[in-house]
């Protein structure tokens, strides 16, 4: 099973590979990037292990914990990535592949792989870029996981969850050169509320926030509470509102007040920025000083 040994501190890769000479590649590769540790291609030492059929990978799989998976899917299709996928869903796999099956590759990484390397190519530098791109996407993976993402009072983004994504939204819309908008709404007299009202309208007050949030920006593309009292989202492909945020946020409040609504009766301050046109980061951008420059329409 094993093909080399090494320190219970190295990354635990499987290979899956039924033809003996690519795999005797795999090990070479792996061999010729420990001979030249000064260059850190990997990132990481390697313990590399053979399965050389699906159901010696699948015992493998369902009883050891690995920490990158490189799979030939061979003439077996989707179907044996989609099976050890279920039995390590944590895991990242790398898919081996020919030119010629490059479209089942793709199709794989829609289905969650994190890379796929041709064999044609199989040489210490790609399979290093490979497998340091995947050792890397695993750690933002578990990274995101003991993140909290999530505000457990209103079901929309944390404040953590929105300062990690929001950035990733950020790059990716200066990237595709599409205009993105920060919008921000504070709910005004959260302090008092709490004191005149008790925690449970305060409470009421920001579960109502948020379903206004939801409501004008029902295309929002992150919505988050990023504050005791604060909302934040950013649209991409936003078009221009017909009125300043202010106002939406009142006309809101008053069609709400018609309706079964806790006391005290909401109120917000808000403003917008284009994202594109700014250098300064989303902890910034959030603070409240910027109020006073940015929240007033001109």
């Amino acid at each position: 099973m094993g093909m080399s040994t090494g320190e219970k501190t190295r990354a635990r890769l499987l290979l899956v590979e039924s033809d003996p000479w690519d795999a005797g590649l795999v090990q070479e590769a792996l061999d010729e990037l420990e001979e030249r540790p000064h260059e850190n291609l990997l990132g990481r030492a390697v313990e590399l292990f053979h399965a050389e059929t699906l159901a010696e990978a699948v015992e493998s799989v369902s009883i050891e914990t690995y920490d990158l998976i490189l799979l030939d899917l061979a003439t077996g299709g989707l179907h044996p990535f989609l099976q050890l996928r279920d039995l390590a869903p944590a895991t990242p796999f790398v898919i081996l592949t020919v030119r010629a099956e490059e479209s089942l590759a793709l199709t794989a990484m829609r289905e969650g792989a994190a890379g796929y390397l041709l064999k044609e190519d199989l040489d210490c530098l790609p399979l290093a870029r490979s497998l340091r791109a995947a050792f890397e996407r695993q750690q933002a993976m578990l990274a995101r996981q003991e993140m909290p993402g999530t505000d457990e009072l209103t079901g929309l983004t944390s404040r953590a969850g929105f300062l990690y994504l929001g950035e990733t939204v950020r790059r990716l819309a200066a990237r595709w050169d599409k205009p993105a908008q920060l919008s921000v709404i504070t709910l005004s007299g959260y302090a008092r509320m709490q004191d005149v009202f008790g925690a449970q309208a305060r409470d009421l007050a920001l579960i109502e926030t948020a379903e206004m949030v939801r409501e004008l920006f029902p295309d929002g593309d992150l919505l988050a509470r990023t504050g005791p009292e604060q909302f934040a989202v950013i649209s991409l492909h936003a078009a221009p509102a017909p009125e300043h945020i202010q106002d939406r946020t009142r006309q809101w409040v008053a069609q709400r007040a018609g309706r079964q609504s806790p006391a005290p009766p909401l109120e917000h301050q808000g403003y917008e920025i284009p994202l594109g046109d700014l250098g300064e980061s989303l902890v910034d951008l959030l603070r409240a000083p910027l109020f006073e420059t940015a929240a007033m329409p001109k």
